[in-house]
């Protein structure tokens, strides 16, 4: 995969409980919080796109979580052209990252990692809206391994008005095949970038 050449901190390492990839929601009785609190302290670096047939979606940011637990990041999200008009040329702005984490991968023939990273942002400026994406880092494996990607768009309220993914046909959306690599058939192949995770040894 393409190097970003970012220059990092050192990073150390943090126990965490186990991690759900589940569509968590702001609202749900378990919290995003909860849920991702504690998984190796790290840093997500991610820039690319999602294309199928007239859809589009590129992306670009790099979220941190330090082993006290301090988040940090920067993100945005352009919504190109989607299936849902409303949000047809938008875009997703964060500097407030809600929660993050990372999980061991489930097949590690086919990526390194996986990471849950949750944001609460603007859309076209007008404030109240969050962004999940989860991701998975295919790193050095080669053998046609490759990243995946998968952007959930919520209201205020914790209702999901977009995602990427077509694994569940009662969201809006589903613009994007999911894919079985990592953890789960959720997300999409990612198309002309890179999803890179500096983690703990």
């Amino acid at each position: 995969m393409r190097w970003l050449g970012l220059t990092l901190s050192t990073l150390a390492l943090v126990s965490f409980p186990g991690c759900n990839d589940s569509a968590t929601a702001p609202g749900d009785s378990t919290s995003f919080d909860k849920l991702l609190a504690g998984h190796s302290a790290g840093r997500m670096v991610a820039g690319g796109q999602l294309r199928e047939g007239e859809w589009k979606i590129s992306f670009s940011g790099h979220a941190n979580i330090s082993t006290d637990g301090e988040r940090s990041g920067r993100w945005q999200t352009k919504f190109h052209s989607v299936s849902i008009p409303e949000f047809v040329g938008k875009k997703f702005m964060s500097t407030e990252i809600v929660g993050f984490g990372f999980a061991p991968s489930d097949n590690p023939a086919e990526c390194t990692a996986r990471s849950n990273l949750y944001m609460a942002g603007t859309l076209d400026g007008e404030p109240g809206y969050f962004v999940r994406v989860l991701a998975t880092d295919a790193g050095k494996i080669g053998g046609g391994a490759f990243d995946t990607f998968r952007i959930v768009l919520y209201d205020a309220d914790a209702t999901a008005l977009y995602d990427t993914s077509d694994y569940n046909p009662e969201r809006p959306g589903g613009d994007f095949p999911s894919v079985s690599n990592c953890a789960g058939a959720s997300r999409a192949e990612l198309d002309n970038g890179n999803v890179k995770f500096w983690l703990p040894d």
